[in-house]
């Protein structure tokens, strides 16, 4: 679209004002092409990547929309109550007055119950428990004109569709409603068609119906999946990222990988469903704020943690749907950044993954486990940028002076290089994994097998053939000659 701001698009005061004091001054592409649509009254049916802004895509013309009445007009539902809590202080940062009712489960009913009761315009919530408040009686939507389905794939992959459905169900008959979702598998599609009229349709995603991203280097590395922790230890060691964010399948192994990285001197911690709101609430927020460098989190737990100019995500093992690991990678590589999607597989998912590249397009870069003496020498070359770039601290001039009195410079600068040394973790051996990967396949010319072209013709194998991918079968190991007998195991 040719629009280059807020105002120009249309935004009115005192939304504007907010955005502009937020540093937010141009609309991303699913914001500008949500706005007017919304604004009018259509449905939408957005299918956008996480990381493209869509809270904003439908809060504006959502709050555009609102009138001063003190009852429920919207509802935005939401996979998680980390989204829920997000999409509320979104909505609350661009009109702090907006009356919100946060209605998501692990917390107490009263606050819940207080915002209802004063009159909240807006309701945020998971499926679970807004079902849970229509059911009791504490909520009523005869008066909700606007619904938002968040993140509809991910609800799906949870198992929320049929909550999703019952609530839908129990809204105003003719309700303006947005459906996003970073992909539209047959459920949602379905679902689109039931519940949306003549919606206005935003696709931002590549296609074939993965939203895939430019700014993301997706770096994987084959590894024994018993070494996936020690191969990000290294890798973590190697690169220094400022931040990372790591995925992992299950909530033990989470606090074994964060275990294992303060092991080694890494600052980190780990998230999941079992923790209580108030310990999950401290790390995110140290997280999202700089204070924490590693967070390692399930899919889940991590729903809703948006932060800045996020270098790296990590997956220790790929999820089991390429778009979970579209939505994982989609935390880096925002707003123009460039960002890196590290994964760690053993054999089987590199073959895993490699399909999903073919099918989305995405260009894969292996690496191979850091070594030790790679971790040494890329330390060593930080080491001497941040000696050569600042200025020498004057409170340790007259130490040093006295030093270089009393031993040779290259002695006294190797001994404090060797106390930092020693007090740093050193990485692992790591031995390779064995042959057979797909990245090892990437290293050895493609031969096609007889049958396998429909030109092929009948004949010797070529010499590049014999020789690129030799037959042991030819001749036993003793160098003695074989011969079949019918039902003996040579002959099977």
């Amino acid at each position: 679209m040719d629009t280059t701001t807020f105002a120009e698009l249309g935004c009115a005061e005192p939304f504007l004002s907010a955005l502009e004091l937020r540093g937010y001054h141009t609309p991303t592409n699913v914001q500008a092409e949500c706005f007017q649509a919304g604004l009018d009254g259509r449905d939408l049916l957005v299918q956008s990547r996480t990381g493209s802004g869509k809270t904003l895509a439908f809060g504006l013309p959502l709050m555009h929309r609102l009138s001063d009445d003190r009852h429920p007009q919207a509802i935005v539902l939401t996979p998680t109550r980390e989204l829920a809590q997000q999409v509320a202080l979104e909505l609350k940062s661009v009109n702090p007055r907006l009356p919100v009712a946060l209605l998501v489960g692990g917390m107490s009913y009263d606050p819940q119950l207080n915002a209802l009761r004063l009159g909240a315009s807006v309701i945020v919530g998971t499926p679970g428990r807004v079902l849970d408040h229509l059911e009791r009686g504490t909520l009523d939507l005869a008066t909700v004109k606007m619904v938002v389905l968040d993140e509809c794939d991910e609800m799906l992959n949870m198992g929320f569709i049929e909550d999703v459905e019952k609530i839908l169900a129990r809204a105003h008959d003719d309700p303006q409603t947005y459906l996003f979702s970073a992909t539209l598998p047959a459920p949602i599609a379905s679902l689109a068609r039931r519940f949306l009229k003549e919606p206005h349709r935003v696709s931002l995603g590549d296609s074939g119906g993965v939203t895939s991203h430019a700014d993301i280097a997706h770096t994987p590395c084959l590894v024994d999946e018993r070494q996936h922790t020690r191969a990000l230890v290294n890798f973590l060691l190697l690169d220094e990222p400022s931040s990372a964010l790591i995925f992992s399948k299950r909530r033990q192994e989470a606090e074994e990988i964060a275990e294992a990285l303060r092991e080694a001197g890494l600052a980190a911690e780990y998230l999941h469903g079992d923790l209580v709101q108030g310990v999950r609430t401290r790390i995110m927020n140290a997280f999202k704020e700089g204070k924490l460098r590693y967070l390692v989190a399930t899919d889940v737990a991590a729903r809703g943690i948006d932060v800045e100019n996020m270098p790296l995500v990590v997956h220790v093992g790929i999820p089991m749907l390429l778009e979970n690991y579209i939505h994982r990678s989609g935390r880096t590589g925002r707003a123009g950044q460039k960002g890196t999607s590290l994964a760690l597989v053993g054999f089987k998912e590199s073959r895993i993954l490699a399909a999903w590249a073919r099918r989305g397009g995405l260009n894969l870069n292996w690496r191979p486990v850091p070594t030790r003496d790679e971790i040494r020498e890329a330390r060593g070359r930080r080491l001497a940028e941040r000696i050569g770039t600042p200025e020498a601290p004057t409170r340790f001039i007259g130490l040093a002076r006295k030093l270089l009195a009393e031993r040779a410079p290259e002695a006294v600068v190797s001994i404090l290089l060797s106390m930092i040394e020693t007090e740093a973790h050193a990485g692992f051996d790591i031995p390779e994994p064995p042959r057979g990967g797909y990245a090892d396949e990437q290293r050895r010319p493609y031969h096609p097998r007889y049958g396998g072209k429909p030109d092929w013709k009948s004949g010797p194998r070529s010499d590049a053939r014999q020789d690129s991918r030799p037959d042991n079968r030819s001749a036993p190991r003793d160098g003695g000659s074989r011969t079949f007998k019918p039902g003996s195991k040579t002959g099977r």
